[in-house]
């Protein structure tokens, strides 16, 4: 459905959409109208609307590592024997379903 309308709108044809989904919006729509309790508040393209926020923060998250990154420090980065980690997470296991 979504390619039919995008197709309608590249050959001229103005659609007029309503959705909750907001993501669909962006991604479909050239021109968005932001409703609340039933009256236009705000209207734009999402870069124009965009605007209206205040500059973003950067905020950093401390990633805690994966299993994978375990692996890859200790056997290094160009290991080619991708097999051992599997071998050992099967290995934990079988050791683990024995108890």
């Amino acid at each position: 459905m979504w390619q039919a309308v995008k197709e309608l709108a590249e050959h001229g044809t103005t659609v007029l959409l309503t959705t909750q989904y907001l993501d669909e919006a962006e991604q479909l729509a050239d021109r968005i109208a932001i409703l609340h309790e039933g009256r236009i508040i705000e209207n734009g393209t999402f870069a124009e609307l965009k605007q209206l926020l205040p500059p973003a923060k950067v905020e950093y998250v401390e990633k805690q590592p994966t299993l994978e990154d375990v692996f890859l420090a200790i056997v290094g980065d160009d290991s080619k024997d991708g097999d051992a980690l599997a071998m050992t997470a099967a290995s934990a296991r079988t050791s683990t379903e024995q108890r």
